[in-house]
């Protein structure tokens, strides 16, 4: 191995094998030490990057925190099989059978038949093999011939007419037989099973690049590259690649490779991130360290070389089978791995782990599964019509693929919408076939589908643009007629432009039929990665585009600020070269309406390097159990560092280095995320332990804290001490905020599982919106399955009453469907919250949810709630009045009279706030506004003649204009925001806990 800089240092040598051989673990083996490429000397200005293939655009984070993945519990988690991959990106179709010479081909009752050529002409009374090597279509044939279209060995199409051939696909090949042999094919059917032996079959990807003779399935476009995946860069992403430092990176244009850049070290033996620059008109092929190809291409990549590429977006057949492992299961007797044997009971829907189960409508109206798994509804004609989520109703008729594990996987990579679905329950296996058809099949149901829901939606008096969705829905009528036409026409060839073209209006009318608030938090986490003003207004154009209002931007990470600082512990992290990217948002957020709230993280200050604070401030590390100054991630290795809450100096740190922010900066708002301890896992390495705090509990209680356990006498006050430390914090910081800048919001990111949080990461965060401390709680519900987001999303709202505003998180960064994701947004809406965030950024926007979003429920632009208040009512208020013009009315939901009398009472409200051009609220006007929509609620509620649509939908406006005013009024008292609670604080101590950290800390 060639290695630039000598790896003499065994700290540098563990950190380079762990980092190669770890991140290798999806692919065949482990890479050698020579997947480090040549690690020449990069710039300094690579320090601060998180060294990590995270499960994130490049952001490295605890092993606990709901960002590392989708905190569900999944109760089979531990019950998943690595085993060999489900899904290969590519396969030779041959099987070797030594007992027979010469290609053959194996029909469903395993007789073997010779295959007298391959891509060559057909030969009389004999069978013919035909792959994408010999073309696009197979030669013309007539009726003495039939031909079978073969992929992944499932027959997906019996072809009889000719005159064109048969098509070729690049996943499959096509068995052509002749005369005699004709009639041996004739009696196969769709959907059974045959096998090449002895016969190589060349099966290519969808997409793919070709460098050299190595062909790489590319996972996606312009997207995150994800562990073990290989992504596609064009210049319509960005200026770089912005990848981190594991994987290679082939930049190539014009048909040749023109650059080459590995996993590289700098002087400091730091990764350097791959970021590799995208030629105009050029492309780069990045591939992960841990894909199966990345060794062949580290072997075989140098410029000059030939590379060409396929970007097929629409394959044009695909099948699997798979078998299943219960059919409507009961009893136990049914399905014994859907039996939990601990608590003598089924799991729900009686499906176990690694299971694919199927139900008929005959079972129940849903299939009552848990949330760790996936399903796709299938109708009585047999064809998908949706996918994603759990207990999914059962279409009348047909049916439900429920699956966990590996099945859901299946299910997610084969069970499209259009896709024929057979059951065969002698063989007790679910076969799935797609074909062209289901392109047009998917445009009928979706059309089909959409009618219904807007029929639906009038009945409800939803506010959707029904005259768009109208249109949409012909058009997208009109265009499958024209798919179908050129397909019987012309095949196949030229179809994918008609096909993108249906997609997209089929994808168009499917999410616009869905609500989109006007007043609402539309948030979006960002770690900043642009080093010049240009590249920051290129982020938040693309923001203001997606109709979001709120960028919750990392200013404080790694123990570094993103701007100039004066404070000698930390310092300006030195990525950004001196460039200030705080001042460049916030100088252009104002000019496009959106709001920057400066995202600081509080105890958590490096990983997986410690970072400058812990470098030069090492006495403030916090200590676990076993001594140890960091928390371990136990798969990759990693560590990450924290100081300790318990010390006042680093109270006084944090608060200094916020107030020097504040000072210097117009920020909207302080995000805090990490005010907590590292999580304590098993209990056996908990952290808190070093001398001082030790001491402090044991001058109290007269015992040690290290010979605590949970469910030992003085855990209990032991857990209180260290979550006091953290609420003396929050409540400190909230206090001198509001006398800093009493403009200034004070928002959390929090754990949603509130009570598990406060024995674990010794976070009690609803605590301090009990207090009226915080103005927004951020729930980071980053979860696979709606009806945990809601829960979470209730469970806070619950708790926060006027207190606070509450925004859900919803994870981008977790492959959840578009549906899904939408779903879990306006599910959460429905309960009343005031919006959603998005982490993060990159995903949100690499993966294309922000397409669908802006479709529906982001398609009005929105004002955050706290703004402006007044403005706030005022426009929910405005909405109002127009939906009894333009819904209410026109849909016979209300009579004219009763039109006019809440129009009336509505303006009425409308003045009291000065008017709709110029509303404001003083403690007057709030007063009498607070008092005037509550009486409105109260009519409206108790009005039984009122259409109970209607009325229910008026409520909702309403009560979120009442939530405002009663925040509003909350947070107005004296001496600013929340003072008088965080006052109380520090004067008495309001909680047990606190009360422990106060006279810890005399």
């Amino acid at each position: 191995m060639t290695v630039k800089r000598s790896l003499r240092s065994s700290g540098l040598l563990r950190r380079t094998l762990f980092a190669v051989l770890l991140l290798s673990v999806a692919a065949a083996g482990c890479l050698p030490l020579y997947g480090i490429a040549g690690a020449a000397p990069g710039s300094a200005a690579t320090e601060g990057y998180p060294q990590h293939s995270g499960p994130y655009g490049g952001i490295a984070v605890p092993p606990d925190s709901p960002k590392s993945g989708p905190a569900d519990q999944d109760p089979f988690r531990s019950a998943n099989k690595p085993g060999t991959p489900l899904l290969p990106h590519t396969s030779l179709g041959v099987t070797v059978n030594e007992s027979v010479y010469g290609p053959h081909i194996k029909l469903p009752d395993g007789t073997l038949h010779p295959v007298a050529g391959m891509d060559q002409e057909r030969k009389e009374d004999a069978l013919t093999v035909y792959t994408s090597t010999y073309g696009t279509y197979t030669p013309p044939f007539d009726d003495r011939t039939i031909e079978l279209i073969v992929t992944e060995g499932i027959i997906v199409d019996k072809i009889s007419d000719g005159k064109k051939g048969t098509y070729l696909p690049p996943n499959g090949y096509v068995l052509s037989g002749t005369a005699s042999t004709k009639a041996l094919l004739q009696q196969l059917n769709v959907g059974d099973s045959l096998t090449a032996v002895n016969i190589k079959i060349p099966v290519l990807p969808t997409k793919y690049v070709k460098v050299g003779d190595l062909i790489i399935p590319v996972d996606r476009v312009n997207g995150p590259r994800n562990q073990g995946e290989a992504v596609l860069f064009d210049s319509g992403y960005g200026a770089s690649t912005r990848t981190n430092p594991w994987g290679i990176e082939v930049i190539f244009q014009n048909g040749r490779v023109t650059g080459v850049k590995g996993i590289l070290m700098d002087s400091g033996g730091k990764f350097i991130d791959n970021d590799s620059p995208i030629p105009k008109g050029g492309y780069v092929l990045s591939v992960q360290a841990a894909s199966p190809y990345y060794a062949d291409l580290l072997a075989l990549a140098a410029p000059g070389l030939a590379v060409s590429m396929e970007l097929n977006a629409y394959p044009m057949y695909f099948a699997s089978k798979m078998a299943y492992d219960a059919f409507n299961p009961r009893t136990r007797e049914d399905n014994p791995a859907g039996w939990d044997d601990t608590n003598n009971k089924p799991y729900p829907g009686h499906r176990g782990a690694e299971q694919l189960i199927v139900y008929d409508s005959s079972y129940g109206a849903a299939t009552g599964t848990n949330p760790w798994g996936g399903e796709a509804a299938v109708n009585a004609d047999g064809k998908i019509i949706s996918s994603g989520g759990n207990n999914r109703p059962i279409p009348e008729g047909g049916y439900v693929l429920s699956g966990h594990g590996s099945k859901m996987a299946w299910l997610s990579r084969y069970a499209a919408i259009g896709a024929t679905v057979k059951i065969n329950r002698t063989e007790k296996q679910v076969l799935l076939i797609f074909t062209p058809e289901s392109y047009l099949d998917k445009a009928r149901l979706t059309a089909a589908s959409a009618e219904q829901a807007m029929e639906e939606s009038k009945r409800r008096f939803m506010d959707v643009p029904y005259e768009e969705i109208s249109k949409e829905i012909q058009q997208v009528k009109q265009l499958e007629i024209q798919a179908g036409k050129h397909l019987e026409e012309k095949g196949v060839e030229g179809l994918t432009e008609v096909l993108a073209e249906l997609d997209g209006k089929a994808t168009r009318v499917h999410y616009m039929n869905v609500e989109s608030r006007t007043v609402e938090n539309r948030g979006i986490w960002i770690r900043p990665k642009e080093k010049s003003l240009e590249e920051v207004k290129r982020a938040l154009d693309k923001i203001k585009a997606a109709h979001l209002n709120s960028v919750y931007l990392e200013t404080f990470w790694n123990g570094y600020t993103i701007y100039p600082t004066k404070n000698n512990i930390t310092a300006h992290n030195p990525i950004y070269g001196g460039f200030d990217v705080l001042q460049a948002y916030l100088d252009e957020g104002k000019k496009r309406g959106i709001e920057i709230h400066a995202w600081v993280e509080n105890f958590f200050v490096g990983g997986p390097e410690p970072g400058p604070i812990v470098e030069r401030k090492p006495e403030w590390s916090l200590l676990s159990r076993k001594g140890q100054n960091y928390q371990e991630d136990a798969t990759s290795g990693f560590r990450y560092y924290f100081i300790n809450p318990a010390l006042d100096e680093t109270h006084d740190f944090l608060i200094g280095v916020y107030k020097e922010l504040l000072s210097k900066y117009d920020v909207a708002g302080l995000h805090l995320d990490y005010a907590r301890y590292p999580g304590s896992g098993d209990f056996t390495n908990d952290f808190g332990y070093d001398a001082y705090t030790r001491s402090l509990f044991q001058k109290k209680y007269g015992t040690d804290p290290l010979l605590l356990h949970p469910g030992d006498a003085l855990w209990a006050q032991w857990v209180d001490m260290r979550v006091g430390f953290v609420d003396k914090f929050v409540f400190r910081l909230a206090k001198e905020v509001k006398k800093w800048k009493p403009q200034v919001k004070l928002t959390a990111a929090v754990w949603p599982e509130y009570e598990i949080a406060r024995g674990d990461v010794l976070q009690d965060s609803m605590n301090w919106v009990k207090h009226n401390l915080i103005d927004n709680v951020f729930p980071m519900s980053y979860k696979l399955d709606t009806s945990l987001v809601v829960a979470d999303a209730r469970k806070t709202f619950e708790i926060a009453k006027d207190k606070s505003y509450v925004t859900i998180g919803v994870g981008s960064f977790i492959d959840l469907t578009k549906d899904v994701f939408i779903d879990q947004i306006i599910s959460s809406h429905g309960l009343g919250i005031s919006g959603s965030a998005v982490f993060e950024y990159e995903s949100f926007f690499d993966q294309g949810y922000d397409k669908n979003t802006v479709l529906g429920v982001y398609r009005n632009e929105a004002v955050v709630p706290d703004s402006d208040p007044a403005r706030s009512i005022a426009a929910i208020l405005a909405g109002q009045k127009r939906k009894v013009k333009e819904l209410y009315l026109p849909f016979k939901g209300m009579d004219v009279r009763k039109a006019a009398r809440y129009t009336d009472e509505i303006n009425e409200i409308v003045k009291k706030l000065g008017g709709e051009k110029n509303p404001r609220l003083n403690p007057g006007r709030l007063k009498q506004v607070k008092k005037s929509l509550a009486s409105l609620v109260k009519d409206i509620g108790s009005d039984s003649r009122l259409n109970a649509e209607v009325r229910e939908r008026m409520l909702y406006d309403l009560k979120g204009a009442l939530r405002i005013a009663e925040i509003t009024a909350a947070k107005s008292g004296k001496g600013g925001k929340n003072a008088d609670e965080a006052d109380d604080f520090n004067e008495t101590g309001v909680t047990h806990a606190e009360d422990e950290a106060g006279e810890a800390n005399e």
